[in-house]
Order: structure tokens, then sequence, then C-alpha cells
């Protein structure tokens, strides 16, 4: 195998437990759960502005915000994505535990979704030795 192949290799979905796409992915996940935890959830403006009864859209945003990740929601389907990436041997479904891993780690979520985040890097690596 020459150099080029190898270095084509690298980022294929079936070689590498974390392509760009899905590190970029990750990396989009984690600044959005970041802002919507502290830019919408603990902003100490926004406490200030909704406290009057506004209707900004913010005010909606953070009403209904605390409903996406209430009783660890995002970590338990984090953890049955990963637990179904493992039954199935599916590299997809092991990408999306660990998104969905990442954002419950921020979003209050972190015990199931901790699982789930190791069980789809689990999966992902071991699709990615089995290919070589």
């Amino acid at each position: 195998m020459n150099a080029i192949a190898r270095a084509r290799g690298l980022f294929h979905e079936a070689t590498a437990p974390l392509t760009r796409s899905l590190s970029v992915a990750l990396l989009l996940t984690f600044a959005a759960s970041l802002a919507l935890r502290y830019g919408v959830m603990e902003s100490d403006l926004l406490h200030g502005l909704c406290a009057t009864a506004s209707e900004d859209w913010r005010c909606a945003l953070r009403a209904l915000a605390p409903h996406v990740f209430m009783h660890e929601r995002i970590g338990l389907a984090s953890l049955s994505l990963g637990v179904a990436s493992l039954l199935l041997r599916s590299p997809v479904s092991g990408g999306m535990a660990m998104i969905g891993g990442v954002a419950g780690l921020v979003l209050y979520a972190a015990d199931f979704a901790a699982v789930g985040l190791l069980l789809g890097l689990l999966v992902r690596s071991t699709a990615a030795s089995s290919a070589k």
C-alpha cells in the first residue's frame, strides 16, 4: 500500500473512529450545547429579562429548553443509541451515540450520556480496527 492510499484511508468512515465530519459534528454539538446551557439557561441577563414576563423569543426558548433535557432524555437517547450500535455493530449509530453523549454531558444528563458516548466510541474503534 503506497503512502497516498494510506493517507486517504485516515479519514475514511470504515477505518477511522473519528472522521473529519464526525469531529466537526462533535465540536458543533459541544458549542451549541454550551450556548444553550450558559447563554440561555444560566444567563443572569435573561433571568432578569424573563422575570418581568417579557414576550421576548429568548424567554420562550428559555421556558421550552428544559423539556429537551428534562428527565435525562438526551442521556437516555445516547445510551440507547450506544447499546443499539453495540448490538448491531453499526458505526453510524455509534457516531450518533457520541454526538448525543457530548450534548448530554453538557446539558445536565452526564450519567447516561457518558456511557452512551463511550459505547459509541467503542463501536467506532472496533469497526476501525477490524477494517484494517
